[in-house]
Parts: C-alpha cells; structure tokens; sequence
C-alpha cells in the first residue's frame, strides 16, 4: 500500500473505514484531535508558518496521531 498525501499529510492506510476497534472514546479523541489541527490552521489563515506555529501545528498532529492509533 502506497503512502498518500492528504492536505500536506502522509497518510500509510488507504482503507480508512471505521473497524470494530475504532469506536466509542478512542473516535471522539480521534476526532477532536482532528478538528484542533483543523481550526488551529483555519485561525493562522494564509501567512507563512513561523517556528514556534509550526512547533505547535507538529505537536497537534502528534496528538492527532497517537489517537488515531488507538482507534485503528
């Protein structure tokens, strides 16, 4: 399975249905991870990235990607 990119992001699963696994709690972290990194750029708007913006847009993805592993 060949990465993909998806608004700047590698993304390795391309199967990216829910499975039995990814419910309940596990989804809501997941997808409350997902909206922070969402508004957090949405706010910054269309200005370059300085170095503590993209430390913390870095950090919100961390987030976002330890739970989406815990909901896979």
């Amino acid at each position: 399975m060949a990465p993909s990119t998806l608004e700047g992001m590698i993304v390795t699963r391309d199967d990216t249905r829910p499975t039995a696994a990814a419910t309940g709690a596990a989804d809501a972290a997941a997808a409350a991870a997902n909206e922070a990194i969402r508004r957090y750029v949405r706010a910054h708007g269309n200005r370059p990235w300085g170095e503590r913006e993209a430390a913390e847009l870095a950090r919100l993805r961390r987030v976002w990607l330890a739970a989406i592993r815990t909901a896979a």
